[in-house]
């Protein structure tokens, strides 16, 4: 079975959409039946069409992992690409990370209005990872961050550095090094 590894995350793949299909179906049925049909009177145009973009979005990122996830044969038949892992960490999880807030809210809504508010939970991440994983880091690059430093504590490693050194104030190159280093910024280590 030189082609064992691909047809596993092709199974794999399989059995999570068609967990996203049974789920999709089973929150939006309950949504429309609870809250539209059965709390028809207090179904406002806000929830509507609140619940009309999330499922949309929700819907789309079914289709784009859907779409990722596809395999493809050859002309014998065989498995030539099992398609992307849907368990590999990276945006296909970020996209499964909206789509359970988005039925979690869904259901929360049907029996609460003010549940919409959980959904300021994406965009709360979002900008909390874009901060660390972008902003921050260019920030310490552009010396930002040392000026920052700097004004926490404005005696700064000059004083520290003529204590450390020798009587006439001389650096050691140990300090010399780890100054160098502090004004490059921190070291940026990828996946």
């Amino acid at each position: 079975m030189a082609n064992s590894s691909q047809k596993k995350i092709a199974h794999e793949n399989s059995k999570t959409l068609l967990a996203l299909r049974k789920g999709f179906i089973w929150v939006n049925a309950f949504y429309i039946f609870y809250r539209i049909i059965y709390h028809w009177s207090t179904f406002s145009f806000k929830l509507a069409a609140g619940y009309t973009i999330t499922a949309g979005i929700t819907f789309f990122l079914y289709t784009q992992i859907n779409a990722m996830s596809q395999p493809r044969y050859n002309t014998r038949g065989e498995l030539a690409d099992a398609g992307q892992d849907l368990s590999q960490e990276g945006l296909v999880q970020y996209a499964f990370d909206i789509i359970y807030v988005t039925w979690f809210v869904h259901v929360l809504s049907a029996f609460w209005s003010k549940a919409w508010w959980f959904y300021l939970a994406i965009p709360a991440y979002a900008g909390y990872k874009a901060w660390h994983l972008a902003i921050k880091p260019m920030m310490a690059r552009s010396g930002l961050g040392g000026a920052l430093a700097g004004v926490a504590n404005p005696a700064g490693a000059g004083a520290a550095g003529a204590a450390s050194g020798s009587a006439d104030g001389a650096k050691s190159k140990r300090r010399e090094k780890m100054e160098k280093r502090a004004e490059k910024g921190p070291v940026m280590k990828y996946r």
